[in-house]
């Protein structure tokens, strides 16, 4: 595998995440604790110590961003699908920002298929089976919606895209060009911390301190993957087909890394994993045998989100590892960190 490691920002990536969440800026703080607070973190506290320079990034952005009436189509999106679905599929295609005239409409329809597939897919942690011969008319764009699991108001955007996606994406790119230099301006906002940030993730990645992170980009498509640092996501870890992001306060986290193999603080999120009931269950069953996502939720009566949201937990604790087999990926207990938990407790109580 010939892996890239740019010390950039994406410029697509990142104008895409700071329009969605400068038009919903009290979302950010919110949503940003109560996913910490889950993950077992006093998010607050965490929030307040490392994130509020992303308050910054977003606010200057906000200053410079242009919003035509049209981007309230793309922009107010409910449950966040609708609009991640765009962000992966321009940051995969950043060409289509001055291609998409020259690139026939078929080929853009199949594209966005392939998203609606692999988003659901990844929603459930299952295969992307083969998207349909053809969805190319009302009729059939309907057929293939309505075997959807998103919200109505979701699939009410998506056919308008499918029915005419040339004309849609059109409208959201120019959107996008217009606000690159309002995610310039952002950028130069907080030029000093990023000229720290961005040498220490190059750091991590290219040392691999987060092995789980290591383990999912060997798992991407591409031969030839790229991996960008995100301020956007500062916590997140986003993979597409040949691309990875990784954000850049994600190694604040105590998350089972070389760098937090012997935090207190690591110990104590394991911990409190271990004695929420479901999770205790998963692992019990995955001792038996390796398990994808919706063999999991079957086996414990769980919904596929809710199960997700326990594997995420378990993966951020490095008490599971996954591997691909088949298409799927496959939870397997990761032994060798529920052995260093075990002598932690060993080493702390007795």
């Amino acid at each position: 595998m010939n892996l890239r490691i740019y010390d950039r920002l994406d410029p697509v990536f990142e104008t895409l995440g700071l329009l969605y969440f400068s038009y919903k800026p009290d979302s950010y703080r919110k949503g940003t604790i109560e996913d910490l607070n889950t993950f077992g973190l006093d998010g607050e506290v965490f929030y307040n110590k490392h994130l509020k320079i992303i308050e910054k990034y977003i606010l200057t952005f906000s200053k410079h961003r242009v919003l035509e009436p049209e981007a309230t189509f793309f922009l107010d999106d409910n449950d966040n699908a609708f609009f991640h679905l765009l962000h992966a599929l321009l940051s995969e295609h950043p060409d289509w920002l001055t291609s998409l005239e020259e690139i026939p409409e078929k080929i853009i329809r199949d594209q966005l298929v392939k998203a609606i597939y692999s988003m659901e897919a990844m929603q459930n942690h299952s295969p992307v089976d083969a998207a349909p011969v053809s969805v190319r008319t009302l009729d059939e764009i309907l057929t293939f919606l309505s075997h959807s699991p998103l919200q109505e108001t979701t699939k009410w955007k998506l056919m308008r895209l499918l029915y005419q996606p040339r004309t849609q994406l059109l409208t959201f790119a120019g959107i996008v060009k217009s606000n690159l230099p309002a995610f310039e301006q952002a950028c130069l906002e907080v030029e000093k911390p990023l000229s720290k940030l961005i040498p220490a993730y190059v750091k991590s990645v290219s040392k691999q301190y987060d092995e789980q992170f290591a383990r999912l980009v060997e798992m991407l498509d591409d031969e030839n993957p790229v991996i960008y640092p995100s301020l956007i996501v500062p916590l997140g870890q986003m993979m597409l087909s040949g691309r990875a992001y990784y954000g850049l306060y994600v190694d604040e986290l105590p998350i089972a890394s070389k760098q937090h193999s012997d935090s207190r603080e690591l110990l104590l999120l394991r911990i409190k994993a271990l004695a929420d009931n479901s999770k205790l269950q998963i692992l019990a069953s995955l001792k038996v045998s390796p398990k994808y996502n919706l063999e999991i939720a079957d086996q414990l009566g769980l919904t596929a989100a809710t199960t997700s949201h326990h594997m995420n937990v378990l993966l951020a604790c490095g008490m599971v590892r996954v591997e691909k087999n088949n298409g799927r990926v496959y939870y397997h207990l990761n032994t060798e960190n529920l052995q260093v938990l075990i002598d932690d407790l060993q080493q702390f109580l007795l």
